[in-house]
């Protein structure tokens, strides 16, 4: 699949992530089989995010003291449930983005613009990642339009 059409992908996942996170939802489960690729006859395609079943509304304090952290993308930075805020979901947005982007779960490094996004939503420290999913699609355009 060439890159323009992961890119579009890459997007598509991003609006969704955005949409949750303006309204105040944390999703706390994002795991590559969360993201889903519908494929349509035309060869258009709609990415959707699923399984809500460990999301939590801004404010809520219904996540109990006792709750195990589970998914195969979790914040090494993250010591409880309690504790989860979007940067915790950002830091599972970079690995999905580098799996629809390169097909690898790995995190690949090869220094380019989109790698650099990559990096910094997955940076181990917190305080160094994106506070914001519209900052990510923010960068992800002007990776898409270089300058000069």
């Amino acid at each position: 699949m060439s890159l323009w059409v992961r890119r579009k992908m890459a997007m598509q996942f991003l609006y969704a992530m955005n949409f949750l996170h303006k309204r105040g939802v944390c999703h706390r489960d994002l795991s590559y089989g969360n993201v889903l690729i519908h494929t349509y006859d035309d060869g258009a395609f709609a990415v959707k995010v699923s399984d809500f079943r460990l999301a939590k509304e801004r404010g809520s304090d219904l996540t109990s003291t006792g709750s195990s952290m589970k998914g195969s993308i979790i914040d090494p930075a993250l010591k409880s449930f309690r504790d989860f805020k979007p940067v915790n979901d950002i830091y599972s947005i970079g690995f999905i983005l580098n799996y629809i982007l390169t097909g690898k779960e790995n995190l690949v490094t090869d220094g380019s613009r989109l790698d650099s996004i990559i990096q910094k939503c997955s940076a181990a420290n917190p305080a160094d990642r994106y506070r914001t999913v519209k900052g990510i699609i923010e960068d992800m355009r002007k990776a898409e339009c270089p300058v000069g």
